[in-house]
């Protein structure tokens, strides 16, 4: 079945390597050459927010347009939009530009996220899913991963790096426009606000907003951490690395174990761990490589609660409802994700670098104790009624830290200054 699904849809992953090196290629070229352009520190952070903007009228806009004019048509202009606003920063170097062009292409990738999620989930079964989302998490954050090294391809004071972005971009439709694919049907959904939802499961709301907000801080704010602890650039690139690798495999042995007892369960029990884990860094070297271990085994058990959150969300959910929450969800973890990075900020300055690790601690004791007084509150969901568990949250909302990062980053240091 696996075979099958990845023959139907293979267009779809190489698509999104594409459009994933391109995008971390763009985040990290941008915050570095608006420093370099003289941009101050509060118009970065605002160019760098303006994708966050675009992220969520994304997430609220694509589902009208892909009723309009289907998943394939959409994913197209999209792609070419997004592409184009690459372009347009290289030629129209200047803040207000670049600034509108960051939304745009937040907007774009909120769709395309949208698009090949709903995709994956239509071409899956209960017995597939989890695997295919894997696969989709591994391209994504693979993809985002190569995007940040293919920074040191040129002088990226010159046109090539806006370029060689732009034309990963542009090449992601060719394998989705010439391959015969049959895209999700297109139905009405009922309505799904994030107060009804919350209503209708409360572990899973909470879960998904707490944990986005510490995904935030370890995207958005680790490497700021990593720099002002002494790190070298290598040592961080190191850092950051194995805290996503082990975040992702971590969803893989979370997701079979929470398929077959109770979600809640394996939430509290990774949160509990986070915790435990948070504070032993606290008595870790920070420049040894254990320290680098302990982390990314924090990130693997921070990472899949989003997942976990979710899957508990959609257990309780109708399926007409499901459509219509997941878009829900998106925007709450959005939310949170850039939360995050902006609260952390304010903290370091007031408290020190080590309030980073206090920060991650306390966000996910406040998790495990919330989701252990729901624990007695609420009856679990029978395991016949169980959803299949779904890796990862959207690619676009891990993004989201990253826009606001560069901001805090340029407040901390001029704190120190």
């Amino acid at each position: 079945m696996i075979g099958e699904i990845f023959r139907s849809t293979w267009s779809l992953f190489f698509g999104m390597t594409l459009l994933m090196l391109g995008n971390g290629l763009q985040g990290t070229l941008v915050g570095w050459r608006a420093n370099f352009e003289g941009f101050s520190s509060t118009t970065i952070g605002l160019i760098m927010t303006a994708y966050y903007v675009g992220v969520l009228a994304g997430s609220f806009l694509t589902t009208d347009l892909i009723k309009q004019v289907g998943h394939v048509r959409v994913f197209a202009a999209l792609a070419s939009l997004a592409s184009a606003s690459v372009l347009a920063q290289a030629i129209f170097i200047e803040p207000y530009t670049w600034g509108f062009m960051r939304l745009i292409f937040g907007f774009c990738f909120a769709g395309i996220f949208v698009i090949v999620e709903s995709w994956l989930n239509e071409r899956s079964d209960n017995k597939s899913r989890g695997m295919v989302l894997s696969i989709y998490l591994f391209i994504s954050l693979g993809g985002l991963a190569g995007g940040q090294w293919l920074f040191n391809l040129a002088d990226p004071t010159g046109l090539f790096l806006f370029v060689f972005g732009s034309i990963l971009l542009s090449i992601a439709l060719v394998p989705v426009l010439l391959t015969p694919t049959v895209a999700p049907e297109i139905n009405e959904y009922e309505s799904m606000n994030p107060v009804k939802l919350f209503k209708i499961a409360p572990t899973g709301v909470a879960s998904i907003v707490l944990s986005s907000i510490a995904v935030g801080v370890m995207i958005g704010m680790g490497p700021v951490y990593a720099s002002a602890e002494g790190m070298s650039i290598a040592r961080t690139a190191s850092f950051m690395s194995v805290f996503l690798a082990l975040g992702a495999i971590a969803h893989i042995p979370l997701g079979w174990l929470s398929d077959r007892i109770d979600r809640r369960l394996v939430i509290f029990g990774t949160c509990v761990t986070a915790t435990l884990l948070s504070i032993s860094l606290l008595k870790i070297d920070v420049k040894s490589d254990l320290f680098v271990i302990v982390f990314g085994l924090l990130g693997a058990m921070i990472l899949p609660i989003y997942s976990l959150g979710g899957a508990h969300t959609n257990d309780r959910l109708r399926p007409e409802q499901m459509a219509n929450a997941s878009g829900t969800i998106v925007l709450l973890y959005g939310v949170g994700a850039a939360f995050g990075p902006i609260t952390m900020g304010f903290i370091i300055k007031l408290y020190g670098n080590v309030s980073f690790i206090y920060y991650l601690g306390a966000i996910n004791f406040l998790t495990a104790l919330l989701v252990l007084v729901w624990l007695f509150k609420r009856d679990a969901v029978p395991e016949e009624q169980q959803v299949d568990f779904q890796l990862a949250p959207s690619t676009a909302t891990i993004l989201t830290a990253d826009a606001i990062a560069y901001e805090a980053e340029e407040m901390i240091l001029a704190d120190e200054e």
